[in-house]
Formats: structure tokens, C-alpha cells, sequence
């Protein structure tokens, strides 16, 4: 048995567990901010707030929204009803899937499969291993390598320094556009 805690809840409304901490975080480490948090799974009937670094060896799984700001590394795969906003590293073995939303401010890694039915805005690096399909518009401030992309809307590269690579099929139904940095006025 490893020493990982049980599955994390965030749905005490208040946002607190019985001790008075706040609910899916160590108090220690908090105030340190240099242990990694080990994690089974993290589910929620509502939004949730999780804050790197973090090791979960399961799955996040969220009713609401999902922001992630820091280190992670999730062995299972990652589903949000509502937006997903990283804001820091990811490594996830799993699938990646939201219902909303999709802000990568930093650098991810996808082993499988992205599904995004709303937007998708990478602001650094996304690199995913299988096949990303984009329902929103697509917008990429860095980079962005997958095996196959499948965007129902636009794909955008914002900046001369910004595009992407796929290694086997593109399929793009709206615009392919290229946004410059260089307005004047």
C-alpha cells in the first residue's frame, strides 16, 4: 500500500474539512510549498482549485471547472464539465477531456487522447501524443505537436515565433489565420 492519502472531495461548500484547513491541502505543506502532495484521484461534484506541485496517481475528475496552478503529473486522465485552466506544468498519462474551456499557460503533456468541445488557448507548450479535437476556435501563442488535429472552428498562431506540428492528419473546417504582434497605433 503506498502512503498516498484517500480519494480528495471538495464538496464541502465551505471550502474547509473538520480541521479547519483548506479542504485538499496540507497545512505543512502550504507553508512550505517544496513537498509534492500525493493524491489517489481527485473528484468533484463542483469546481476545483488545486495548487502544484502534485503527484495523482489516479484521475481528476470535476463536475465543475478545473484550475491548476504549478507541477502536476496525473497517471490517470483528466475530465472537467466545465473549464480547464493550467497555469504551470502538466504531465498526464490519460486522456484529457472538457466540456468548456481549455487555457495551457505553461507546458503540457498529453499521453492520449484531448478532447475539447469548447475553446483551446495555448499560451507555451501542449504536446500530445494522440489526437487532439478542437470544437472552439484554436489559438496557439507558442507550440503545439499532436498526431492528429481535428479543429471545427479556426486555428490561429499568434506571432512570428508561434506554429504547430502534426504528424499525421490535419483537418481544419474554419480559418487557418496568423495574428501578428506588430500593430502599430
Amino acid at each position: 500500500m503506498y502512503a498516498y492519502e484517500h480519494v480528495m472531495t471538495f464538496d464541502d461548500p465551505t471550502g474547509y474539512d473538520q480541521s479547519g484547513a483548506v479542504a485538499g491541502s496540507s497545512s505543512m505543506a502550504q507553508q512550505q510549498q517544496v513537498a509534492v502532495k500525493k493524491k489517489k484521484s481527485v473528484k468533484s461534484d463542483s469546481s476545483i482549485d488545486l495548487r502544484g506541485p502534485m503527484d495523482v496517481d489516479g484521475s481528476v475528475k470535476s463536475m465543475g471547472a478545473v484550475t491548476m496552478s504549478g507541477d502536476f503529473h496525473v497517471r490517470d486522465r483528466i475530465e472537467a464539465y466545465g473549464n480547464i485552466d493550467l497555469n504551470g506544468n502538466l504531465q498526464c498519462n490519460g486522456k484529457l477531456k472538457s466540456f468548456g474551456n481549455v487555457k495551457i499557460n505553461g507546458s503540457a503533456i498529453c499521453a492520449d487522447k484531448v478532447k475539447i468541445f469548447g475553446k483551446l488557448k495555448v499560451i507555451g507548450t501542449l504536446e500530445v501524443q494522440g489526437e487532439i479535437e478542437v470544437w472552439g476556435a484554436l489559438t496557439i501563442n507558442g507550440y503545439l505537436k499532436c498526431k492528429s488535429l481535428t479543429a471545427y472552428a479556426s486555428v490561429t498562431t499568434v506571432g512570428d515565433h508561434s506554429w504547430y506540428e502534426i504528424e499525421e492528419t490535419e483537418t481544419i473546417h474554419g480559418a487557418k489565420l496568423i495574428q501578428r504582434n506588430n500593430f502599430e497605433g
